[in-house]
């Protein structure tokens, strides 16, 4: 019995004495295997985030260009090479700035000419923004501005006619409509007509300005002008006089 007794007392004293090098042995392994993990995650390489794909469907952010970026598609730009780079670039300013008012100008304008005055008017039924070199040269933000100005009156002008275009009778109706006697007739409603049109179209102007990020060297005198001064959106020609 007391053979057995000192046998197992001696088995105790052994495993005692591992005990503490087991301990040391499993921190070690331990220590080793956290760094080999810290290592792969130091020498993997991170994902760029702009190379992150967009989820299919999803629209690319708007700091984006497309590659088949056009801002003269659909719109006619008559003049110099210089006056052509100059709107383009103008526009460019307001398709990054703002898509429904590049759409809106792109819809409403057909042809942007370099033109000794600055103005709107219609030619075979195409709407045109006439701007003058020292407009369209003043700086490009006021390039831009002063496109929008025009388009404003090109999209008032377009309103009107559709207003005013009335749909043909049924054969079984008499036709009341009347003829228009002078194709060249200037719809003139007063002088009140003519200040309410300029003020929006300025309004708009101003609106765009601020968009694009125009100093208030440019957007103070459109937005401080008297109401019958059209400079900023015009050349001279077209001021009234009280």
């Amino acid at each position: 019995m007391a053979d057995t007794e000192h046998k197992s007392f001696f088995k105790t004293h052994k495993v005692l004495a591992f005990l503490p090098l087991a301990l040391m042995g499993a921190g070690v392994w331990y220590y080793i295997q956290g760094r080999v993990s810290a290592e792969r995650k130091e020498t993997t390489p991170a994902v760029p985030q702009e190379t992150v794909q967009a989820p299919a469907g999803g629209k690319p952010p708007a700091t984006v260009l497309p590659e088949t970026y056009d801002p003269q598609a659909g719109l006619d730009i008559q003049g110099p090479d210089e006056f052509k780079s100059q709107v383009t670039h103008a526009l460019k300013l307001i398709w990054m700035a703002d898509r429904e008012t590049f759409l809106f100008i792109k819809k409403n304008l057909s042809v942007i000419r370099n033109e000794n005055l600055t103005g709107f008017y219609r030619e075979e039924g195409r709407t045109v923004a006439a701007i003058s070199s020292d407009h369209a040269f003043r700086s490009l933000t006021w390039c831009a501005g002063v496109i929008a100005h025009q388009a404003w009156h090109a999209a008032y002008d377009l309103s009107r006619r559709r207003k005013a275009a009335k749909a043909p009778p049924p054969p079984w109706e008499s036709d009341d409509r009347r003829p228009e006697a002078n194709p060249l007739r200037i719809d003139y409603k007063g002088i009140d007509s003519v200040l309410e049109t300029e003020d929006k179209a300025f309004s708009f102007q101003l609106q765009v300005l601020r968009k694009i990020g125009a100093p208030r060297s440019e957007t103070d005198p459109v937005f401080k002008r008297a109401p019958r001064d059209f400079t900023a959106g015009h050349d001279g020609g077209y001021s009234l006089n009280p």
